[in-house]
């Protein structure tokens, strides 16, 4: 485990020992705690940010697919789907069409 120096002000520092005192814990106890805590914050909310964007990106594709929709009987969120299992170098018309295979139990008629 490593050691570290850092600068806290006098009366955060009062208050890390009263409650590490009340806890029967060490101030190095609570500093860990409270550095985790922050971290996990720290890392839900940018997976939260990163979520919203996706959503606004698939809200957007929904919004315009009517559009531009080649093929009405694939939806935009089907579409979503099929785009995220593509195999790199797959076209647009190649995941429709897987999409159209799978919908129809593997062979189009």
């Amino acid at each position: 485990m490593a050691k570290v120096n850092v600068y806290i002000p006098d009366d955060l520092l009062e208050h890390v020992d009263i409650d590490a005192l009340a806890l029967g814990r060490s101030r190095s106890s609570i500093v860990q705690e409270a550095l985790a805590q922050y971290v996990s914050a720290r890392s839900e909310t940018e997976r939260r940010t990163r979520a919203a964007h996706a959503i606004e990106i698939a809200d957007h594709v929904a919004a315009t697919w009517s559009a531009h929709d080649a093929a009405p009987e694939v939806g935009a969120s089907d579409f979503l789907i099929g785009l995220r299992h593509a195999a790199e170098g797959d076209s647009d018309a190649d995941i429709v069409r897987r999409i159209l295979d799978d919908s129809s139990g593997g062979g189009r008629e």
